[in-house]
């Protein structure tokens, strides 16, 4: 027999999963992070190599019979990265002809729409990625938490945090955003948050105060409507570049999917979705949720690749 294989590498754990060639899964398995600015490249391939290893192991497969092995991997962002990580696949004994090297948001896109479309991510980070009816690519954003990311949790959190420090300060009006903050810290006074705020070295624990800022918009806080009106705004804009890109014609019918954390909220998500609709002169706009988990999505390029 002959198989397909899908990989998404994410940037706290790595899914995998193989069909045969009609696309029926014979099985699944999870490892850690390989994204190898994250945890580094032996880390990295020691995490794929687990995850191959582990399925061929638990199905009896010989990799021999893999002919397509597609990989979405997150920190895949230029030529060197597709050099570095593609010699890190190659290590698992995988040949360069059975492989297949994808930013990961494409299967995101694959797992819920077909071309033409975009998936917009916003989750700890932020990207959107489309891809035309030929297949071409294009993006905007996901280019690292200091430089780019409009429109994600950590940019959201980081706003947040921002402010609350000039309201310790003196500087801003209160919002009861401030209050989640404090508690979400355990602390009793506005004098010691400062104190916390400026130790925190964790990206992710920047991105989780994003949820008390919709927490405190879904009360109508001006505060907190005010960074996800914002965040939205960049989110969107960094959106219509790309459909732009993408769409020749108004007519031109186009798939949107909506992927990451921060699209749970459904205020944050209808603000997008607005903004879009406003911008945009497409008119055939189809918005989706995703639903589907990413890793089926490189099971159906790998069946397009046939």
């Amino acid at each position: 027999m002959s198989y397909l294989v899908s990989v998404d590498g994410g940037g706290t754990k790595t899914q995998f999963t193989i069909s045969d060639l009609s696309g029926n899964i014979l099985g699944n398995i999870t490892t850690g992070s390989s994204n190898y600015k994250s945890v580094g490249i032996d880390t990295a391939y020691e995490n794929i190599n687990l995850g191959l290893e582990g399925m061929y192991k638990d199905l009896n497969i010989n990799k021999k019979d893999v002919i397509r092995a597609v990989f979405g991997i997150s920190g895949y962002d230029s030529q060197d990265d597709y050099e570095i990580i593609l010699n890190i696949i190659k290590k698992t004994g995988l040949k360069e002809e059975q492989i297949y090297l994808y930013n990961d948001a494409v299967l995101a896109f694959y797992a819920q729409a077909d071309e033409p479309g975009i998936v917009i991510i916003s989750g700890t980070g932020s990207i959107v990625l489309g891809i035309n009816s030929y297949g071409g690519i294009f993006r905007s954003g996901g280019w690292g938490y200091n430089f780019s990311d409009l429109g994600s949790g950590y940019e959201i959190g980081r706003k947040a945090l921002r402010e609350t420090l000039l309201y310790c300060d003196g500087c801003r009006k209160y919002s009861i955003l401030f209050d989640y903050i404090l508690r979400y810290y355990e602390e009793s006074s506005f004098n010691n948050l400062p104190y916390k705020i400026t130790s925190i070295s964790n990206n992710y624990e920047i991105a989780n105060i994003a949820t008390l800022v919709i927490l405190a918009a879904d009360l109508k806080d001006y505060l907190a409507m005010e960074i996800l009106e914002e965040s939205a705004k960049d989110l969107s804009i960094a959106s219509i570049n790309v459909l732009d890109k993408i769409s020749k014609s108004a007519e031109d019918k186009l798939s949107i999917v909506l992927s990451g954390g921060v699209f749970s909220s459904n205020l944050y998500r209808k603000l997008v979705i607005e903004n879009i609709k406003n911008m945009s002169n497409c008119v055939k706009i189809r918005f989706l949720l995703q639903e589907n988990a990413p890793v089926y999505g490189g099971l159906k390029l790998a069946k397009k690749l046939l």
